[in-house]
């Protein structure tokens, strides 16, 4: 009996990792819709950066699909997305521990949660035997590298109220001095 709750946990474990990274376009996409929260709107366009660049290694390599490593499966054919889901939650892990960084604040809770977030999501991908543990593994750092470049290059913008000016703030005389937003 208790092998049947270990299979158990084990089987909604891997399905909750398997479901993230959609919950995770999900999030940032409403973040920004409903919230207007402009860092969703960046996030949003980071994971889809990031799935551009993992089709493109993919496309590049040849590689074939893995059933295990399917979002959805059937019989007969199998959906995944192009980027893995240790390298998307690596992406969205590197973005919020470079934004600590950057910001001068250690939060010892986000980064213990994020980091067995990695860990489980890489032990995950092993169990089921869609990657081994070195390619799980080099997976996720693919995806901080990415993040870390991203979030370097989005850092100035990466602010809850960046498109919404008001007051006398100096963030905001910045903003309208900017052209990121200029149509011209």
């Amino acid at each position: 009996m208790a092998v049947g709750f270990i299979t158990l946990g084990k089987a909604i474990i891997n399905t909750i990792i398997r479901l993230l990274p959609i919950g995770l376009y999900m999030g940032s996409a409403m973040s920004a819709i409903v919230f207007g929260d402009f860092r969703g709107s960046l996030l949003f366009l980071g994971f889809i950066l990031n799935e551009f660049i993992a089709m493109g290694y993919r496309l590049i390599l040849k590689s074939k699909g893995n059933p295990q490593c399917a979002l959805l499966r059937t019989a007969d054919t199998h959906f995944s997305l192009p980027s893995p889901i240790g390298q998307t939650l690596g992406f969205f892990t590197a973005i919020l521990m470079i934004k600590m960084y950057f910001d001068g604040e250690f939060n010892p809770v986000k980064f213990f949660i994020l980091f067995m977030l990695i860990l489980i999501a890489v032990w995950s991908r092993n169990n089921v035997g869609c990657m081994s543990l070195l390619d799980s593994i080099f997976s996720a750092t693919v995806g901080m590298l990415i993040g870390v470049a991203y979030y370097t290059l989005v850092k100035d913008y990466y602010h809850r109220d960046y498109n919404k000016g008001s007051g006398d703030n100096q963030f905001y005389k910045k903003l309208f001095d900017d052209d990121f937003f200029k149509l011209d």
